[in-house]
């Protein structure tokens, strides 16, 4: 007999219940190799450039930074059939540079559920996202918003 995994549904989940993930180390070579790739700025690709930019230092993409929080999101939540899928990603914002050598970790809580009127077999999750660096310090924030399985009926 297979396996059978139990997955989370709506009716498992509470507002105020919160996951956790890390920490996950960003590296020098894995900043640059996002910024190259995906926001060729100085102060995301060349140590050197990034000492004359705004920052004075080589820094994560926010992008990268928001890559990573996905990894950590999909890590930390209890698996769902069909996945979690996302409906929108709201208030994003990066009050911290994430810098080489960070180490982040990220909260995820429940802040409101709600049944679909439009879609009967899922509900709403809101969560708001708060990845910190080692000292304990935001370097990002987001509201998400995810369709979330219901248990039929």
């Amino acid at each position: 007999m297979a396996d059978q995994k139990n997955f989370i549904t709506y009716e498992d989940l509470a507002v105020g219940q919160k996951f956790a993930a890390g920490p996950q180390r960003v590296t020098q070579e894995d900043i640059i190799a996002f910024g190259k790739q995906y926001d060729p700025q100085d102060f995301h690709t060349d140590p050197v450039k990034a000492k004359d930019t705004v920052f004075g230092e080589l820094v994560a993409s926010g992008w990268h930074t928001a890559c990573l929080a996905m990894r950590m999101i999909v890590t930390a939540t209890p698996e769902m059939e069909g996945g979690m899928v996302g409906r929108a990603v709201e208030n994003i914002n990066w009050p911290r540079s994430v810098r080489p050598d960070d180490l982040l970790s990220l909260t995820i809580e429940i802040t409101e559920l709600r049944a679909s009127a439009k879609y009967p077999a899922r509900g709403l999750m809101r969560t708001k996202n708060t990845v910190t660096n080692q000292n304990g310090e935001t370097v990002m924030e987001m509201e998400a918003v995810v369709f979330v399985p219901r248990k039929a009926a």
